[in-house]
């Protein structure tokens, strides 16, 4: 628990400001991978619903904090993200890279459309289509690689909080 308690909030902070210093000068396209969301669905999907849904919540609170007009919106937008990939992760076989990065696809899509319905609703910009093919997918896509990043970085992580869990046990 508390290896837990220093690797995701020190990823959660390194993630949130690479993605807002170094990542905006290596757009393309004039997109960037969302590193947070990706954080929250590669850990959801290796690790549980549970820790994919503080991940979430922490990490969409801090883009709240950071960026957000209403503190909330993005921290629920993550916890539930969280819930959703955790909740297919008991389903598949999670231990294949490939699985992983497709899930990630898929929720990428769904997060950013969600979050571009929201923000657009009330301004009345109703050109979901060209945000999808244009924005969406290809951030989408970009999650989708950084997915195949993360994921041995938390395998590891998940076998070294597991190996102190065992040690406390004896």
């Amino acid at each position: 628990m508390k290896r837990k308690l220093l690797f995701y909030p020190f990823f959660i902070v390194f993630f949130l400001l690479l993605q807002t210093t170094l990542l905006q000068h290596a757009r393309i396209r004039g997109v960037v991978p969302n590193l947070l969301i990706t954080l929250t669905i590669v850990t959801a999907l290796v690790r549980s619903s549970t820790e994919g849904a503080v991940v979430g919540l922490f990490s969409g609170l801090c883009v709240d904090l950071q960026f957000g007009a209403a503190v909330g919106f993005y921290a629920l937008l993550g916890m539930y993200t969280g819930i959703a990939a955790g909740s297919v992760s008991r389903k598949i076989y999670r231990e294949n890279f490939l699985v992983v990065a497709f899930f990630a696809f898929i929720y990428s899509v769904v997060y950013e459309s969600v979050v571009f319905v929201i923000n657009n609703i009330m301004s009345g910009e109703t050109d979901f289509a060209f945000a999808f093919t244009r924005i969406i997918l290809a951030e989408a896509i970009f999650n989708c690689v950084v997915s195949v990043l993360l994921f041995p970085l938390l395998v590891k992580a998940g076998k070294w909080f597991d190996s102190s869990a065992v040690a406390r046990k004896y």
